[in-house]
């Protein structure tokens, strides 16, 4: 059920992490040319903001001095139209200017979340599968899709508001200040009880938004659990209770976004007031010296004016920049822990490629484990023969997974080696060693597209006579044809559509058309039905046949057929031999074999570790 703990991923960070952001913009590098650009283009963009308020001032002040002589008179009126052609020439300049600007720091962004996403996935590709089951797939994801987003969403606008605001801000004040340096000081009077209260707010600010992601996490957390046990859920009635528990969740989600908007209503009125105060004082000090003596006119009165509005509006919007900062920092964060995971299983510099293999597999004196002090595999010795059939067997925990792991190079062993026709698989590159190897699952994983191109996903390059040759050698010809579309038909998400049947004799097509010279058979026919078992029999012998393979099963036909079947026992080999030998030894293996069959279930024998 749903945990009450803070997921770490839902914390924030800092809003400005120096290391955090000197990585994330060496991305922008490759793009420098582009983000100078970009930046010119702010300025300008800036300088033509700017512009405008001191047109208007300009023009008031020429209408105000020529209108009693002349409302059509030629000096004034020359004057206007040259400032209106000005301004329709600074409207379009900015219009042009700022899509440019929008769209480098767009392009900018787009081309840093591609290479972020790239370099993410070919680090996934070869992590270790211990970070993967550590971490779980969602956290992985997260990654890849949230945070990388967030990062996006800094580039593409939220970067430009920043950079944009920060400018105008700047502007502003040098403006504010060559204008009139005393109205200047009196706008600046109130920025102390702005910074103030922004100071208060983000306090809050911080505690409230972050229990908002946590919350609305728990809510899309329950959501998810309860879409995927729906067949449980409904299977024990427990709709009722679910939905009072959804209400709990959900009812403090909306408290949680209340708080929200109430922070969003004391602010935001409050920056209208500071605003509103500002330009009262500037009207009432700056009216007193227009009709004083000083040389300050009501053009300049009125670009004061329109300055002041903007002066409040880049605070404000810079304050909301915060939260992005505040997101991309953390998301850079989650990225950057992920890229900076190191590969637990690294080729040598001097590793070689694995030749052609016969087969010869050597478990030497090999100790293992997954946890530091706590070993799970015990001087394992075992030599297997080229063409051998190997059944692991054994009680939960035996160490039967933990072979196979090693044999496929997913972890290294601690101590001894594991030798194929004499080369250490620490000397071999992992791709060599691999493409040699076929593995069946339990849970057949199937992935999007045709039958023809899961068939195919082991040897891209095998052509359509190969695909049906290998169908029919496993039996899975017949239902295929008789699909919708045939080889072509599309297989949903993990082969929903098809049956467990189906999804192996598949999966058997998909390692026979690799042709490897080991296979290796995680529970493969544990999860079907006697009869379509028989089929996937038949589909077996000819998948193993003059292969070396190794079989953690279920099914007692299956072992039946073993060369040879090793009992584990606590990481130990405790017994070996064929299955007619082991029931005559009256050993561990007897006393699993008949456990299973009183508890009447003849086609299952031991569980998985």
């Amino acid at each position: 059920m749903m945990r009450n703990n803070v997921d770490p991923d839902d914390l924030l960070g800092k809003a400005y992490d120096p290391q955090i952001a000197g990585r994330l913009f060496k991305q922008i590098r490759p793009y420098r040319v582009a983000a100078f650009t970009s930046l010119g283009l702010i300025v300008f963009t800036t300088l033509l903001d700017l512009s405008i308020p001191y047109l208007f001032g300009v023009a008031i002040d020429i209408v105000s001095e020529d209108s009693r002589r002349d409302f059509f008179g030629r000096t004034g009126g020359r004057a206007i139209d040259l400032l209106a052609l000005a301004f329709l020439g600074v409207l379009i300049l900015r219009m042009i200017a700022r899509n440019r600007e929008l769209y480098l720091m767009s392009w900018i962004g787009q081309r840093v979340v591609y290479d972020l996403r790239s370099s993410m996935f070919r680090h996934i590709q070869r992590l270790g599968v211990r970070y993967i089951d550590r971490r779980g797939t969602g956290a992985v994801m997260s990654r890849l899709q949230n945070d990388v987003s967030v990062i996006d969403q800094l580039f593409t606008d939220g970067l430009i508001d920043i950079l944009s605001q920060f400018a105008i801000l700047i502007g502003i004040v040098i403006l504010m200040s060559l204008t009139n340096f005393k109205l200047a000081l009196v706008t600046f009077a109130l920025l102390p009880l702005m910074i103030g209260l922004m100071v208060i707010w983000r306090k809050y600010a911080i505690v409230t938004y972050r229990a908002t992601r946590i919350s609305i996490s728990r809510v899309n957390g329950y959501l998810a659990e309860n879409i995927a046990g729906m067949r449980v859920i409904q299977g024990f009635d427990r709709q009722p209770r679910n939905r009072d528990q959804f209400k709990v969740i959900n009812d403090h989600n909306l408290d949680t976004n209340l708080d929200a908007a109430r922070l969003s209503s004391i602010l935001f009125p409050f920056v209208t007031f500071v605003e509103a105060v500002a330009t009262a004082l500037v009207l009432y000090f700056g009216g007193r010296m227009v009709l004083g003596d000083d040389a300050f006119t009501i053009g300049q009165l009125v670009t004061f004016v329109a300055l002041v509005g903007r002066f409040y509006e880049p605070i404000n919007t810079l304050s909301q920049g915060y939260n992005t900062m505040q997101a991309a920092m953390a998301a850079g964060e989650r990225i950057y822990s992920l890229l900076d995971v190191d590969l637990e299983i690294v080729d040598r510099k001097e590793s070689e490629l694995l030749p052609r293999i016969n087969g010869h597999v050597q478990f030497d004196d090999v100790t293992f484990g997954y946890v530091p002090g706590v070993p799970v595999l015990h001087d394992i010795k075992l030599d297997v023969q080229p063409g051998e059939s190997i059944a692991f067997v054994g009680e939960t925990g035996a160490g039967k997974s933990s072979m196979i792991n090693l044999l496929t190079r997913f972890y290294d062993v601690w101590d001894g080696a594991i030798r194929i026709d004499g080369h250490d698989l620490r000397d071999v590159t992992q791709a060599s060693l691999r493409s040699q190897l076929g593995v069946v699952l339990q849970d057949t994983f199937l992935f999007a597209g045709t039958v023809r191109d899961n068939i195919r996903f082991a040897r891209p390059d095998a052509t359509d006579d190969e695909i049906v040759a290998a169908a029919q050698a496993v039996g899975a010809h017949d239902f295929i044809t008789a699909l919708s579309g045939g080889y072509d038909a599309e297989v949903h998400e993990r082969g929903a559509t098809l049956s467990v049947g189906q999804r192996q004799l598949i999966s058997f097509a998909r390692t026979l058309i690799a042709d490897p010279r080991i296979i290796i058979l995680d529970e493969a026919t544990s999860s079907v039905d006697t009869e379509t078992e028989l089929v996937i029999q038949e589909a077996l012998r000819k998948l193993l046949h003059g292969r070396t393979s190794f079989i953690i099963a279920h099914r007692l036909s299956t072992i039946r057929e073993a060369s040879r079947v090793v009992v584990l026992d606590h990481g130990r080999i405790a017994e070996s031999g064929s299955h007619d030998e082991l029931l005559d030894q009256r050993g561990l293996y007897y006393n699993l074999y008949t456990m299973q069959f009183n508890t009447r279930e003849p086609l299952d024998v031991v569980a998985s570790a």
